[in-house]
Parts: C-alpha cells; sequence; structure tokens
C-alpha cells in the first residue's frame, strides 16, 4: 500500500486505482497510515526540491557574475529573489501543505503560496506578521514587502496577525474589497467558487475599502462584514470571531448552513470532491468538525437529514434518500 500511495502522490497511479486507495483511506484507522506516508514523501520530496533551486539559483548567478558587461547593465536584469522567513505549521492535515512560485513583472518580483486541498499552514512573514492559510488558498507578495509596502492578495482563506507599523499599512487585496490595518487580528475569506467574501475581526481595527481604494466602513472587534459578490451588497453583522477562524486550530464550526455550501467546505478540509442533489441542497446544518473522520461526518449528516452519501467513483453524491 506505500508503493501505491507513492505513485498517487507523483500523478503515477492509474484512475481505477486511485478509487481503491481512496476508498481504504476512508476505512476506520487507514488515514492516520496515509497521513504518515504522506509526510515522509512530502519532507523527501522538499528537500530535493530544495537542493535543485539552489543548485539553479547558484548556476545561475555564476553565469551572471561571468558576464562582461557594465555593472549598472549587469543589475538591471540580475533577478533577484527576497524570501520571507517561512515557518510551516502542519495542523493535523495530511500532506504536502504547499507549495511556492516567483515570477517577475517589469521591477518587481512576486512570491505566491499554495496550499492544497484538505491543508493548512502558516508562515511567518518579514516583519514579523504571521500568516494561517487556509485549505486550497493562494497568497502573493512581491520582493518590496516589508520595505517599500505591506501589501499581500489573497484568493481563498487566511487569518493573520499583523505585526505594528504605522508607517507602513498592512494591507490585504481580496479583488472587490481591500482590508487596511497597522497592527491587529483578523480573518478574511475569499475563495472564488463562494458568491461572498468576508472579513473577520478579533482584535484591533480595520478599514474596509473597495478595489478603487474608497473608504466602504471600519470594523470594530467582533464585527463581519460581508459582501454578496453578485448584487455587490454589503452586510456588517456582530460575530462570534471564533466561529470563523477556528479552521486555523483544526475545528469547524456550521450553523444553519445549508448542505450545497457544507459540502464546499467539506470538499476543502477534506479533498473530496462532491456532488449534491438539488432536492436536498437547502437543507441547514449545525454542527463542528474537529478531529472527526470524512466517514463519522458523513454519518452524522445521514442521522441529521434525509441523505445517503454514495460513494460512486472518486466522486461523493449527497442523495435524497427517497429521491
Amino acid at each position: 500500500m506505500e508503493k501505491k500511495i507513492q505513485l498517487y502522490l507523483e500523478g503515477k497511479l492509474p484512475k481505477e486505482e486511485q478509487e481503491h486507495l481512496l476508498a481504504w483511506i476512508r476505512k476506520d484507522n487507514n488515514q492516520a497510515q496515509y497521513d504518515s506516508i504522506k509526510k515522509a514523501w512530502w519532507e523527501k520530496h522538499q528537500a530535493t526540491q530544495q537542493k535543485a533551486i539552489l543548485n539553479l539559483s547558484q548556476t545561475r548567478l555564476r553565469n551572471r557574475l561571468n558576464e562582461k558587461q557594465d555593472l549598472q547593465k549587469s543589475k538591471r536584469y540580475l533577478a533577484f529573489y527576497r524570501y520571507a522567513s517561512i515557518a510551516l505549521l502542519l495542523l493535523g492535515l495530511s500532506g504536502a501543505a504547499w507549495v511556492y512560485r516567483t515570477y517577475s513583472n517589469t521591477e518587481l518580483q512576486y512570491t505566491e503560496f499554495h496550499t492544497d486541498l484538505g491543508q493548512v499552514s502558516s508562515m511567518t512573514l518579514s516583519d514579523g506578521t504571521k500568516v494561517w492559510i487556509n485549505s486550497g488558498t493562494q497568497l502573493r507578495y512581491n520582493n518590496q514587502y516589508g520595505t517599500q509596502n505591506r501589501d499581500v492578495a489573497v484568493v481563498g482563506e487566511a487569518y493573520f496577525e499583523v505585526a505594528k507599523d504605522k508607517r507602513r499599512p498592512f494591507i490585504v487585496d481580496m479583488g472587490p474589497l481591500k482590508v487596511e490595518v497597522t497592527g491587529t487580528q483578523f480573518g478574511v475569506s475569499n475563495y472564488s467558487d463562494s458568491e461572498a467574501a468576508s472579513v473577520v475581526l478579533k482584535e484591533g481595527a480595520v478599514n474596509i475599502r473597495s478595489a478603487k481604494n474608497k473608504l466602504i466602513t471600519r470594523l470594530k472587534p467582533d464585527e463581519l462584514v460581508l459582501l454578496n459578490k453578485q448584487n455587490k451588497t454589503l452586510e456588517t453583522q456582530v460575530v462570534e470571531p471564533e466561529n470563523y477562524i477556528s479552521w486555523k486550530d483544526g475545528i469547524l464550526h456550521f450553523y444553519e448552513l445549508p448542505l450545497e455550501q457544507l459540502a464546499l467546505k467539506l470538499q476543502k478540509r477534506f479533498n473530496q470532491q462532491f456532488e449534491v442533489d438539488p432536492f436536498v441542497k437547502d437543507i441547514p446544518y449545525t454542527f463542528s468538525v474537529e478531529g472527526e473522520s470524512l466517514s463519522e461526518v458523513l454519518r452524522l449528516i445521514e442521522r441529521l437529514s434525509p441523505v445517503k452519501a454514495i460513494q460512486e467513483g472518486t466522486v461523493i453524491k449527497l442523495k435524497y434518500m427517497n429521491h
């Protein structure tokens, strides 16, 4: 089974065997074995990747230094990659938590971090700001971060504990919204497959701005602002922030959440594709998920409602049991 898991992680396992592997993982006690094998594979893969990147960087640097060009001209063409210090923290979830890449746009170089579905990671930026990145999320910043700006862009979900710096505000670009702070704790959610984007504030204060940088509102602790992406309406609510940011500790809280939206959250948490019967898509659920396996969550859904979870290939279909 270890060999099959390694092939699956490398993208080399045939589709029919993938289905058998996924079914095996969902059986009791097999998830832990899978997590252990995947963690070992990732650590080995990460070390190899970092060595390759280092060798490539050294080769490029030597080639640049050997070029007989004017010093100023060389500076314009020499790629300079400025990485923030990174401290990954896998929150009890399986597998490789992140990947990164860099690319250039005129004078700026950008660094992107991506978390896989089913993964949560954390990192510390060069200014001391701590970031938790939820499953299926992309975070981006440029090489001037911490010196000329403190700008990041997020597609997905993230939680920030921002280091204080009144001279350089910390700005999160969410596309339709921007969040501006100088030092505080807050969470943002902006998945591309969601009809809404939100910001929830735990401590301090944040300014909510439009994509064109116009001030819309200012949040106080225990407030959440919710943007409907379709009709562009904005709503501010008083909430319990922990219900919206506990994912960083491996806990999910659902309150009156329709099954269709619940399936999207479970898909990100467990890296499992779902199809929801239109007949039951609006059934609301209220419960929490902490250390439960996917099979345990599905059994709970079946007990709470007339829904049956049926595995068909690599997809789990949530059907009305009499439909």
